[in-house]
């Protein structure tokens, strides 16, 4: 049965010592989940192994051209943002985020955001200087970047599954320390800037950048040493004093023996720094191979989902896209637009066998991608005559007696495309294996 945690609230207001018992007491009740909070995980988890080794045993390499194409395609996009001299964006979908003001989001604290907290937050947008400001930057720790100027979440329905914590709408991604920007404008009260990056924009906070002039660009452009993290979350130090935590794909220029990245002075402008040398910091690009894929993956498997990469975690598109990045694969951010980053194979109207036989057909395990509307996995070759994949989740989509749940998962997992099956409330019209509507082959 699907569980849900409730919560009752007073809508009368009660005074201590004031109530009798003549008061008449009206309780409304607000749904916080549509999610089964269940202890165990799907089967898959369990019958097939939670280690890139069992799949790496027959690895495509990658040929001079790919790698030389690939490269090239990498730095082109990573370095975008500096490239350019006017915003890529028109204003109409720099502000898209304002339709929000028109549906019923919630708060933090469960409560329906007023009309009035949808305009001042329009209002503090500046939308009048949109594209006025034309200064190039860069992220000096990691942050994120917001649909609006503030960090306060904005929820849709809890009781629906799939909604609710930890959807926050106001999250649009994560994005590193060492990210070249470009700046659209400022917030009216100049605590935040709009950007572009080299794979998504939004609004990240002034004291995460610094602006850069053309002496910073060209010192951090200039060095054809380029040096990629391989681990994740490990402390940086700059004469042993403590910098940020890095993620794993964040990008350093290699300058004096030493790792760039750019402070920000008490004006906001920005100067290269150098920090220490680190052993998980390495040569880019790695070499694809068993060894570093099996490095790379399973240091990921079982890491917790996270939606627009809130609070250090990752979802299906920032996994995939973080996972090849120190093999130097440009990926997009998000799942629609990774399926524009190889050869696309339509899947539609095959059926559940076809799907499947045309992943271990024409898949090519580590360099293709499974698109399903809303989400992308890691094509990882077969196991036991089943197409895996490798990806985060929310949870299993489920259905019992015409109510729609969720059986969490939330994690990263290697899985079959049936995960979950086995439910009793699984639903196979909402399934991965039937959902399925692409194959991305990322070398053609």
């Amino acid at each position: 049965m699907l569980k849900r945690i409730i919560f009752t609230s007073l809508v009368s207001v009660l005074f201590l010592g004031c109530l009798n018992k003549q008061t008449k007491i009206k309780y409304e009740t607000v749904y916080l989940s549509a999610n089964k909070l269940n202890k165990k995980d799907p089967k898959d988890l369990e019958v097939y192994p939670q280690n890139a080794q069992s799949y790496t045993k027959n690895i495509k390499n990658l040929t001079k051209r790919q790698k030389d194409k690939l490269y090239k395609e990498f730095f082109e996009l990573y370095f975008r943002p500096w490239n350019v001299s006017k915003m890529t964006m028109s204003k109409k979908n720099a502000f898209w985020g304002n339709n929000y003001a028109r549906s019923k989001m919630y708060g933090e604290n469960y409560r329906r955001i007023s009309k009035e907290w949808f305009e001042r937050i329009i209002k503090l947008s500046n939308m009048p200087k949109f594209a006025s400001v034309k200064q190039r930057a860069i992220t000096v720790r990691n942050s994120d970047l917001k649909v609006f100027p503030t960090s306060k979440p904005m929820f849709k329905r809890f009781d629906q599954a799939g909604e609710g914590f930890p959807f926050d709408y106001n999250q649009n991604s994560s994005i590193n320390l060492n990210s070249p920007l470009y700046i659209s404008h400022y917030s009216t009260d100049n605590g935040w800037a709009f950007v572009e990056s080299s794979f998504a924009s939004g609004w990240i906070s002034v004291q995460d950048i610094a602006t850069v002039d053309a002496d910073v660009i060209g010192k951090f452009k200039s060095e054809n040493s380029y040096y990629v993290a391989i681990k994740d979350n490990f402390p940086l130090y700059k004469s042993y004093v403590f910098k940020d935590y890095v993620k794993l794909g964040t990008l350093f220029p290699l300058r004096k023996g030493k790792f760039a990245t750019v402070i920000r002075d008490n004006t906001g402008k920005g100067y290269i720094s150098r920090v220490d040398r680190n052993k998980n910091i390495v040569s880019f690009p790695i070499k694809f191979n068993k060894k570093n894929l099996n490095m790379v993956i399973n240091q990921l498997i079982k890491q917790p989902y996270g939606w627009g990469g809130l609070y250090g975690n990752r979802d299906c598109s920032l996994l995939t896209k973080d996972l090849l990045t120190p093999f130097a694969f440009p990926l997009q951010r998000n799942s629609f637009g990774q399926t524009r980053n190889g050869k696309y194979i339509s899947l539609e109207g095959k059926s559940n066998w076809q799907k499947k036989h045309i992943l271990k057909t024409q898949g090519i395990p580590f360099l293709s991608l499974v698109y399903i509307p809303g989400h992308i996995a890691l094509y990882i070759g077969t196991y036991d005559g089943e197409p895996m994949i490798f990806h985060s989740t929310w949870g299993v989509k489920t259905i019992k007696n015409g109510v729609e749940g969720r059986h969490i998962v939330g994690k990263s997992v290697i899985s079959s495309l049936e995960l979950g099956k086995e439910l009793e409330d699984y639903n196979p019209k909402k399934s991965i294996i039937y959902k399925v509507k692409g194959l991305v082959l990322l070398t053609k």
